[in-house]
Order: C-alpha cells, then structure tokens, then sequence
C-alpha cells in the first residue's frame, strides 16, 4: 500500500502544473476596444493569448509524459504491482498503465469540460490573503483550505459557485477504468482501494499545488 501511496504520489507530483487550466483563446473576429487602445493594439494581444495558450498546452502534455515515465519507472524498481515482473515486459506494462490512466483523464476532463454549459475559473481565496500577515501555520491552513477549496468548487464568468465536475469527474472515471486492464481487477476489495488510492492521491496533490501556489502569492 505504501508502494501505491508513493507511486501515486511521484505520478501527480511530476505533473502538478499539467491541472493547470489551460486559458482559453479569444473568439475569432473579436473585437474590443478599451482605454483608447487601437483595433491593431487588441489583434497583438489575441495573438500573443493564442500563443499563451498553446505553450500552455504544450507544457501540460510533457508534463504529463513526464510523470508517467517516472511513475512507470518508479513501480518497476518495486516491483508494484507483483504480478508485473522486473522484466521489459513488465516495465513496458507499468509505462503502458500510467499513460493509459492520463489518456483517460485528459480526455474525460475535455469531454466533461465541453459538455458543461458554464467555463469554470479557479475562486479567489479571502482568508488567504486576510491570514498573509499572519503566522506560518496560518498561512499554511489558509492557503491549505484555498487549495481545497479550488480543487472542489470553481465559479462560472457570472461568479457563482459549481462544484469542478471535469475535474473531480476525469480523475474518477479514469481510476476506475484502470482497473479493466490492471491486477487489482480480480480482488473486490483491492481494486477498491487502488481506485479509491489514486483518486485521493491525484485529487490531494492538485488541491497542494493550487495551496502552494496561493501560498507563495501572499
């Protein structure tokens, strides 16, 4: 369990920047314009946001490659799961699994995020910035909480809360669909606890990095 534990930990570590989101390019033929700035002033900035969002893009599938490679890599010198041997077959297995469970995440989180009616943004943390004077520990819970919070909950353009389906929803759907092809898959209770393992792992580790990230704001 312990192997488990830190395997998902490596796999969602090395790809923490990947739950990023990813911003979303301007409408074509859109223009705006505010504060005197010229219609050539908003058609530079449309593109330098297209080109934001593909290097954006870019950097969360090699992040993603990454942390599979040294997931995969991580499970072969522990030989976890058992029935994989120390072998490249079983080290191309191990690879085999952790790039099929961040398929199936990526694209449950994109069909999920296409069919909601709504484009969610991470919430703004006021007891956050309120404990930035404060002590370590203070910060640490508030940031903590903030980081919880975002990985759970966004808010749509209008501001209203809604409960991050695509997120919370990929990371599910995908740790249950490892199981068709994964050991655990014979044994009820284990392959409940892989499944329920790596989405507290994945899900935790996303809730640290938006923590982290409020933390070093402040």
């Amino acid at each position: 369990m312990m192997s488990a534990a830190v395997s998902a930990l490596i796999l969602v570590t090395t790809r923490l920047g990947a739950q990023a989101p990813v911003p979303e390019p301007p409408a074509v033929g859109q223009r705006v314009i505010a504060n005197g700035a010229s219609d050539h002033t908003i058609e530079a900035a449309e593109t330098s946001d297209s080109d934001s969002s593909s290097h954006a893009t870019r950097n969360r599938y090699l992040l993603m490659a990454a942390g599979a490679v040294t997931a995969a890599t991580f499970n072969q010198a522990t030989a976890m799961p058992v029935q994989w041997k120390r072998t490249w077959y079983g080290y191309g297995a191990r690879l085999a699994d952790q790039a099929g469970f961040g398929v199936a995440e990526e694209s449950l989180r994109l069909g999920l995020l296409a069919a909601m009616p709504w484009k969610g943004v991470a919430m703004e943390c006021p007891s956050a910035r309120r404990a930035s004077g404060h002590g370590f520990l203070r910060r640490v819970g508030a940031a903590g909480t903030c980081g919880v919070v975002n990985t759970l909950v966004v808010r749509n353009a209008e501001g209203a809360r809604r409960p991050n389906l695509p997120l919370i929803g990929a990371i599910t759907g995908a740790s249950a669909l490892s199981l068709t092809w994964r050991p655990e898959r014979v044994d009820a209770g284990k392959g409940q606890m892989f499944v329920l393992t790596r989405i507290g792992f994945v899900s935790g580790s996303t809730a640290l990095k938006s923590a982290y990230t409020e933390f070093t704001a402040r």
